[in-house]
């Protein structure tokens, strides 16, 4: 099975301080900071500079299986957005890039993607949330890039997986929806553990 022979990350400059929220809403705003894409950034642009600094860090010779890029907030909504990225790392043409759009979840499926192809997974986003939320307090903006691949590179090796997949709606946004909507934490409590009971 392979592992991550590689990885890179990227957070933007600009931060966002908890205080700084309170003080606007009157409340909330918890400890520390979230980073905040500058105005010229977008989840292209981060998971560009994510990925340059995975390939300063790959073994000689390590050539992707694909490119996968997830993300909640395309730059481009019908267009591919991971060519993109491809062009800027400078990959190989016969290498295939794919876009995983949608939930945050669509990140595991590219990793898994990316796994089973001895491929790259882009993961970037710019996350966002309704005032003084879970969401804009404890979100952030950030981009990460995972190469996979096999024999004595692997820096981190995958000892086992499992799945379990199930219909239930915890967490949503509309198509054209600024902010995620969800049910109370209880709720997913109720739905997640006999799906990670059945899964071990």
């Amino acid at each position: 099975m392979n592992g991550i022979v590689g990885y890179g990350a990227y957070l933007p400059h600009w931060r966002l301080r908890g205080s700084a929220i309170a003080a606007a809403l009157g409340s909330g705003g918890g400890r520390g900071a979230r980073s905040v894409a500058s105005y010229d950034e977008d989840t292209t642009s981060m998971g560009v500079e994510a990925g340059r600094r995975l390939l300063a860090r790959l073994p000689d010779g390590y050539e992707p299986g694909l490119l996968c890029l997830s993300t909640t907030a395309p730059a481009y909504a019908d267009k591919t957005n991971a060519t993109a990225v491809h062009a800027a790392l400078g990959l190989a043409s016969n290498v295939p890039a794919f876009d995983a759009v949608g939930p945050a979840r669509s990140g595991i499926g590219a990793a898994w993607m990316a796994q089973a192809a001895g491929g790259i997974a882009v993961l970037s986003d710019m996350r966002t949330g309704r005032p003084g939320s879970a969401d804009e307090v404890g979100g952030g903006d950030a981009a990460v890039a995972l190469a996979f691949g096999g024999g004595n590179d692997v820096l981190a090796e995958i000892v086992g997986a499992a799945s379990v997949s199930a219909e239930f709606t915890d967490r949503w946004r509309a198509p054209g929806e600024p902010f995620s909507q969800q049910w109370e934490e209880r709720f997913g409590e109720h739905a997640y553990v006999p799906l990670a009971e059945q899964a071990v």
